[in-house]
């Protein structure tokens, strides 16, 4: 028998894992050490557009979802242009997150702007966690990384920290042509890169089988 979709649970966990999400995003950007890898350039392009961080996110995103389909091409699905929607609220998201974080002190010491950073590393892992364990829809970024490991045949994790690179050069390349510096990429970025997955790391150890019991009940009870 078909399991239930059991989407009264899934899309808030997964709406609140993005919610999570975009809060670490700001919490890195208030840091000033640097924002995530896949961060980088909706920050360095709201610096150099003086755009909105939310509106350079939900465009940024767009473009990834463009590549997705000059990567997979035919292999790609159409139910995957759904991003489109994610890449909107994920923007909202972000501005509103700017908004909650934007109440903290700014410019603070050294020890505070550390601490800023490791609380953006435990949201973003705690938010990309909780939105996988729905397994609804990926974001652009991670479906950029899954449609290169289909083509190329390498495993996820590797296209990942491939993409996640090139997106961090590319970011320093923008800064430097067009700020005459290196903006959002300082050390928090690369704490961030070993961070993130090492918090996604603990909570899938920890949490996978309660979420997943909670996020498919009807799939656990049949299992025992």
């Amino acid at each position: 028998m078909r399991q239930a979709a059991h989407w009264e649970r899934r899309i808030p966990i997964y709406l609140i894992g993005m919610f999570l999400m975009t809060i670490g995003v700001n919490l890195s950007v208030l840091s000033g050490l640097g924002v995530s890898p896949i961060d980088t350039i909706p920050y360095i392009l709201s610096l150099i557009l003086q755009k909105s961080l939310g509106l350079c996110s939900t465009l940024v995103f767009s473009v990834y979802i463009v590549l997705q389909i000059l990567i997979l091409r035919r292999k790609f699905q159409w139910k995957n242009l759904l991003q489109i929607v994610i890449s909107i609220i994920f923007g909202w998201f972000v501005s509103i997150s700017g908004i909650l974080t934007g109440l903290l002190p700014a410019d603070p010491v050294y020890p505070v702007k550390f601490l800023y950073m490791l609380c953006s590393i435990l949201f973003l892992g705690t938010g990309i966690f909780l939105y996988v364990a729905t397994d609804i829809l990926s974001m652009p970024a991670d479906g950029v990384a899954l449609a290169l490991a289909e083509v190329t045949g390498k495993p996820m994790s590797i296209c990942k920290i491939f993409f996640d690179w090139s997106v961090v050069a590319l970011t320093v390349i923008l800064s430097l042509t067009q700020l005459h510096n290196i903006s959002g990429v300082r050390e928090g970025t690369f704490i961030a890169a070993f961070g993130v997955g090492m918090c996604i790391r603990f909570w899938e150890r920890h949490l996978t089988d309660p979420l997943h019991q909670f996020l498919f009940p009807q799939k656990s009870s049949n299992a025992s």
